[in-house]
C-alpha cells in the first residue's frame, strides 16, 4: 500500500518567499495588468472613502474652498474671474462641513459671502481647468443621481480614481525601468502613506492630479533614457497636460528637460548631436508655455482690474529691490518632500509626524544614492539628477510665480513640499532603485507595509476622536 503525505502548510516566515516566487511568475500581459489595477483601486478605496466620509470631513485650510467653487462652476461650464465669489451651494456646503481655525455661519442660514473668512472671494481663478472640469462634471452627475452624495463628496470620492491610477501608472513606469515585478508592484504602495498624497487625494484640490502626473513623467523618462524609443509628442502631450492641470505639477517634465539640455551641451562638445533631444525638449516647452501664456493673457482680462488677492502678505512678504536673496533662501529647501505637510487635525497624530521624518530622510538619501550607486548605469542614474532638478526648479518657480503675479512683488519665506508633489512618484522610484542597488530590496516591502499599517492606525484613530 503506497504511502501518503500531507502537504505541509507554509509558515508565516515563508509566506515572503511565496510570494516573491508568485511575482516571478507575472507576464506582463493585459489580463495581468488589468488585476494590479483593481488592487490598486481596492487599496485606494480603503484609503480614500473612511477619510472623506470621517476625519476628513472638514473643508481642508489648503484653499479648498476655492478649488470646490471652480469645480462648481466648471461643471456648469462657468470660469471664475477676479472679483467673484464661493458659489452659494459651496458656501452651504462650507458652513454645514465647517473648517479648522475658523468660526463659520450655522448650517443652513443661508449666510452672505462676507461672512466666510476672507469674505468669500474667489482667489484661485487664474489656475489652468483641465483639474476642475474633470472632476466638476463627473461629481455633478453623482450629485443629480445619487441623492445621498452631494457635489462636494462626490468631488472628494474621486481622489480613489486618481489614486488608484497614480499607483497603476507607476507600477508600469517601474517596470520601465527594469524593475522586478514584486518590487514594482508593491512599492506603488507607499504613495498614499506620504501624508501629502493622503491630503491631495481626499480633497477637492488639483494636486489630487499630481500623483497620477508625476508617475506619468517617471515612466516617459525611462522611455527616453532605458528605452531611446520615444519621439516628442508623446512627452509634450503629457507635459501639456500637466501644466493646464496645475503649472507647477509640470515640474517633473521641465526637470526632465533641463536634464535632457544638460546631455545636449555634453554630447555636442563630442560632436555627438541629439536632435530627438531637441526636439522633445521644444515640445515640452512650448506644450507647457505656450497654453498657460494665452489663458493668463486671456484671464487676466476678465473681472475687477482693480481686485486684490486677500491671501497677499499672509504666506508671503515684499520683495526689497532685485529678489536675488530672497529666491537664495529657499533655493534647496525643495528636498523637504515628505515633510513639513498639512493634513485636517483628526488624522495629524504623533506617529505621523514620526512616520514622515523617516520618509524624509529615506527620500534624500535615495535622491543621492541614485546618483552615486549608479554611475555605471547612466539610465538609472538620470532619474536621481532628474528628481534633483525637480527639488531645486520648484520653489525657483514658485518664487517667480510670486514676483509677477501681483501688483507688489511677493516672496515666500519658506516653500512648502506641497508645490513639489508631483515629484514624489520619481522620488518613490529612486527609494527602489537605491535599495535594489544595496542589496536590501525587502525593504521597499517593508516601508509599504508599515506605511499602510501607520495610515490605517491614522485613520481608525480619525474616526475616533470625531
Amino acid at each position: 500500500m503506497a504511502a501518503t503525505t500531507s502537504r505541509r502548510a507554509p509558515l508565516p516566515s515563508e509566506w515572503l518567499g511565496l510570494a516573491e516566487g508568485w511575482a516571478a511568475t507575472f507576464r506582463d500581459s493585459r489580463r495581468s495588468r488589468l488585476g494590479v489595477l483593481a488592487l490598486y483601486l481596492a487599496v485606494a478605496a480603503a484609503i480614500v472613502v473612511p477619510v472623506v466620509l470621517g476625519p476628513g470631513t472638514a473643508m481642508s485650510r489648503i484653499d479648498e474652498p476655492t478649488h470646490a467653487d471652480y469645480a462648481w462652476r466648471a461643471a456648469h461650464l462657468e470660469i471664475p474671474y477676479a472679483g467673484s465669489i464661493i458659489a452659494p451651494e459651496i458656501r452651504e456646503a462650507w458652513a454645514c462641513v465647517g473648517q479648522e481655525r475658523y468660526e463659520l455661519p450655522d448650517c443652513g442660514a443661508e449666510a452672505e459671502a462676507w461672512e466666510f473668512p476672507y469674505e468669500g472671494q474667489q482667489y484661485n481663478f487664474s489656475h489652468p481647468p483641465l483639474y476642475y472640469l474633470a472632476v466638476g462634471l463627473p461629481a455633478r452627475a453623482v450629485d443629480a443621481l445619487v441623492p445621498a452624495i452631494d457635489f462636494l463628496t462626490a468631488a472628494r470620492l474621486l481622489g480613489v480614481l486618481w489614486l488608484g491610477l497614480g499607483m497603476f501608472v507607476m507600477f508600469v513606469a517601474l517596470r520601465r525601468w527594469r524593475i522586478d515585478p514584486a518590487a514594482a508592484i508593491v512599492a506603488p504602495l507607499l504613495l498614499p502613506a506620504f501624508p501629502r498624497v493622503l491630503h491631495a487625494v481626499t480633497t477637492v484640490n488639483p494636486d489630487a492630479a499630481t500623483v497620477l502626473i508625476g508617475a506619468s513623467a517617471v515612466w516617459i523618462a525611462a522611455r527616453i533614457f532605458v528605452d531611446d524609443d520615444v519621439d516628442w509628442r508623446l512627452p509634450a502631450l503629457l507635459a501639456g497636460i500637466a501644466g493646464m492641470t496645475k503649472t507647477i505639477a509640470a515640474i517633473p517634465f521641465i526637470a526632465l528637460g533641463a536634464l535632457l539640455v544638460f546631455r545636449m551641451l555634453r554630447d555636442w562638445r563630442r560632436s555627438r548631436p541629439r536632435g530627438r533631444d531637441a526636439a522633445i525638449v521644444g515640445g515640452m516647452a512650448g506644450a507647457i508655455l505656450v497654453p498657460y501664456v494665452c489663458w493668463q493673457a486671456w484671464q487676466g482680462t476678465r473681472g475687477d482690474p482693480n481686485w486684490q488677492n486677500p491671501l497677499v502678505g499672509l504666506n508671503t512678504r515684499d520683495v526689497l529691490g532685485l529678489p536675488g536673496s530672497e529666491w537664495l533662501e529657499t533655493a534647496f529647501s525643495g528636498l523637504n518632500l515628505a515633510s513639513d505637510y498639512y493634513l485636517q487635525e483628526p488624522l495629524n497624530v504623533a506617529l505621523m509626524i514620526s512616520w514622515t521624518r523617516l520618509l524624509n530622510f529615506l527620500v534624500i538619501g535615495a535622491i543621492f544614492a541614485v546618483i552615486v550607486a549608479c554611475a555605471k548605469e547612466p539610465a538609472r542614474r538620470s532619474l536621481g539628477w532628474m528628481v534633483m532638478a525637480g527639488t531645486i526648479l520648484y520653489p525657483t518657480v514658485v518664487q517667480i510665480q510670486a514676483y509677477l503675479n501681483t501688483a507688489v512683488p511677493q516672496y515666500f519665506p519658506n516653500v512648502t513640499g506641497r508645490y513639489g508633489l508631483a515629484l514624489i512618484p520619481g522620488a518613490v522610484a529612486c527609494m527602489v532603485i537605491a535599495a535594489w542597488k544595496a542589496g536590501f530590496r525587502r525593504l521597499v516591502y517593508v516601508l509599504a507595509v508599515v506605511g499602510l499599517v501607520v495610515l490605517g492606525i491614522v485613520i481608525v484613530n480619525g474616526w475616533r476622536v470625531m
